[in-house]
């Protein structure tokens, strides 16, 4: 038995699948392995991963049925103590497995948590995101509030290192989910466990800008996901603690969906509405740029999604393209 389990979910990542791998390869630790999942890519993902030199990694090829089902596969053919997963197009640095093995060598049932940030193509120039939750918390509920409320709330499942116990408990990824799986499933590990150890000095780099990403989808599909997950996340989060904070967190949560969800989606909105108006309420308010915030108080948030959507069936998408892509070359 080796003692981490990295799983690789890999759809189509043939361009980044080498970078990922090497960056496991330099790894200062060596006593773990890889295991690569390909979900029905069409590309050259499983001869990348299959040529890797490095006899730590394991290549294992499935129709194509989605990352949370991916995932869940690793994981049962994993022979490690600890669950650590990685996107098929993200890095580690050199010593994140050691410092976060490192962590909870004293905490077998906390998880160890990392720091993080974006990066477009080199990590030369990387920022890492300063965070509040970026702390020892004795309670992963307080962690989970603060990351919600202070920070971005980034759930991604790579953040963690997971004991063996921790992951049996928490019952695996969600099959039907896709959009925002990660929330559901992290807020689920974190609370199985018994706390949250960080571990100093572990980054993840989070590529930015790739196209086809799951995050970036808008299908029906995906939003009933993104529903559904946040559904099944604030249920979890009420199960634990019934407070006018946990309300307002889920309430907000809801609320941050709503804002997407309209106008093209109006049965989610009335669903996630409901849960809203059930938990109390929500005062959060849309967020957005300098004409935003000018037009919001004239003619409220709706009117606005209606002219953003308007304004991207006028041609307002490439103006958004050449914005976002303005944004990513500032990362480096």
């Amino acid at each position: 038995m080796v003692q981490v389990s990295v799983i690789i979910p890999a759809f189509n990542a043939g361009r980044y699948l080498t970078a990922t791998l090497r960056a496991l390869s330099l790894q200062t630790m060596s006593d773990f392995e890889v295991i690569v999942v390909d979900d029905g890519s069409v590309d050259d993902t499983v001869q990348v991963a299959s040529q890797f030199p490095d006899r730590r990694v394991r290549v294992y090829s499935r129709s194509n049925v989605g990352q949370s089902a991916a995932s869940n596969f690793g994981c049962s053919v994993a022979t490690g103590q600890y669950v650590k997963f990685v996107d098929a197009d993200d890095l580690l640095n050199p010593q994140h497995l050691q410092l976060q093995l490192a962590s909870l060598q004293s905490h077998p049932r906390h998880v160890a948590c990392c720091s993080w940030g974006y990066f477009r193509e080199s990590t030369t120039r990387f920022c890492i995101r300063s965070e509040i939750a970026n702390a020892d918390y004795s309670d992963p509920l307080d962690w989970i509030v603060d990351s919600l409320s202070c920070d971005e709330g980034m759930m991604g499942a790579w953040r963690w290192l997971i004991p063996r116990a921790v992951w049996d408990a928490c019952g695996g990824w969600n099959e039907e989910l896709s959009l925002n799986n990660d929330f559901d499933l992290s807020i689920r590990v974190l609370l199985a466990s018994s706390g949250v150890r960080f571990s100093a000095g572990a980054v993840y780099y989070y590529r930015k800008g790739v196209s086809g990403a799951l995050s970036g989808s808008v299908s029906r599909r995906s939003q009933e996901s993104a529903y559904l997950t946040t559904l099944l996340g604030t249920r979890s989060l009420l199960q634990r603690e019934d407070s006018p904070r946990i309300r307002r967190l889920c309430a907000d949560r809801f609320q941050q969906w709503v804002f997407r969800f309209f106008p093209e989606f109006p049965d989610l909105v009335l669903q996630a509405e409901q849960q809203i108006q059930d938990l109390g309420g929500s005062r959060l308010q849309m967020q957005g740029g300098r004409l935003l915030r000018f037009l919001l108080p004239a003619i409220g948030w709706r009117n606005v999604r209606r002219l953003q959507v308007l304004a991207q069936r006028l041609g307002w998408q490439k103006v958004q393209r050449w914005k976002q892509q303005r944004r990513l070359r500032q990362i480096p």
